[in-house]
């Protein structure tokens, strides 16, 4: 796979309740889970490019994998991105905002 596409990880979010499910507050700049089969290793730098449907528009989310799940029972295989970059502070309040109360906990039905 070109190193360079392997840096893009493609996440539409459909609703809040996905939102919820993905967002990991528990990362001091915020992040998310984005499911994928490929290997990542620890501090890699990505990419997410996500639709998050509240926001009416594709965003570039630069990122570093700081969480790395194999696929297990129900849950995906995926990577924990955690923002970084001159973005990170507007996306974590984005999606806070869009998210309120629920963005201070984990979801009970979360996808990492």
């Amino acid at each position: 796979m070109d190193n360079q596409q392997h840096n893009v990880l493609p996440l539409t979010i459909q609703n809040r309740t996905a939102l919820h499910a993905t967002y990991m507050p528990f990362l001091k700049g915020g992040g998310l889970f984005v499911p994928t089969d490929d290997d990542y290793c620890f501090g890699d730098e990505v990419i997410v490019i996500t639709s998050i449907v509240y926001l009416d528009k594709k965003i570039a989310i630069p990122g570093k994998v700081v969480w790395i799940a194999p696929k297990s029972g129900s849950n995906s295989a995926g990577v924990g991105v955690s923002f970084f970059g001159p973005t990170q502070m507007k996306i974590k309040l984005a999606i806070e905002s869009i998210l309120g109360e629920l963005a201070k906990k984990p979801a009970l039905t979360h996808n990492y």
